[in-house]
């Protein structure tokens, strides 16, 4: 018999365990416990959804403007299911995940309509130009309610006739038998559609509050997330 004692197993290295386990938490897409989730995960993945919302509104933006209304439709809807799918299955499952999400989704919403309610005000207000149009249409739809929707047609000052951007209360006192004029922000190269009024009464700045509004509460949902994985890290190293 051989005095060699037996090889005896190696310890494992726990700086390797803990580099794998952040690892895997990075690319797995099963939910970790709320205490094994990484800070640093948790900071990067909602970093990548407040980009992915600047770049959403930038994108969708930039087709409505220059492609149209319909696209840029399209657009937001296939933004939204990508969003959802993220926020649902690729955020990690940290400590106040579910009010953040929530916080999240909603500024989200409210970040789409704001970004379509703006788009055109921005850019009018911005490469439009001002002068007066005269009424040459109207047209009124039944609403589901019962009630009366109303839109105009005007011929701008360059000789192109344009639906025109109006309240249906705005396009109801407008009587295109009589000729009637009225003030227009357009863009000559019809990019957008002209709105009523000057460019003082576009409310450019107040069209950017859903906007802001919307990307606060996702930011908020960042900083409740970040600050309670961050607070329960704190307290587990007690």
């Amino acid at each position: 018999m051989s005095g060699r004692e037996p090889d005896r197993p190696k310890d494992r290295d726990p700086s390797g365990d803990e580099h794998f386990r952040r690892l895997s938490a990075e690319w797995d897409w099963s939910p970790l416990g709320e205490r094994e989730v990484p800070l640093g995960l948790v900071v990067r993945r909602w970093s990548l959804l407040l980009t992915f919302d600047l770049l959403m509104v930038a994108a969708g933006s930039l087709v409505a403007v220059t492609v149209g209304r319909r696209p840029a439709v399209a657009t937001s809807v296939a933004f939204t299911l990508l969003y959802v799918f993220w926020l649902r299955r690729r955020m990690p499952r940290s400590p106040g995940h579910r009010l953040a999400g929530i916080l999240a989704g909603l500024g989200y919403v409210i970040l789409v309509f704001g970004a379509g309610y703006a788009t055109p005000r921005i850019y009018l207000d911005t490469w439009g130009k001002e002068g007066t149009a005269t009424v040459v249409g109207q047209n009124t739809t039944r609403t589901r309610g019962g009630g009366k929707d109303y839109t105009c047609t005007v011929v701008l000052p360059n000789g192109d006739a344009r639906e025109l951007q109006a309240s249906s209360d705005t396009c109801k006192h407008l009587e295109p038998l009589d000729d009637d004029q009225v003030p227009v922000v357009y863009d000559p190269g019809h990019v957008v559609l002209p709105a009523a009024g000057t460019k003082d009464r576009l409310g450019t700045a107040k069209s950017l509050l859903p906007c802001g509004i919307g990307l606060l509460l996702v930011v908020t949902g960042a900083a409740y997330a970040v600050g309670r994985t961050a607070g329960v890290r704190r307290e587990s190293l007690r």
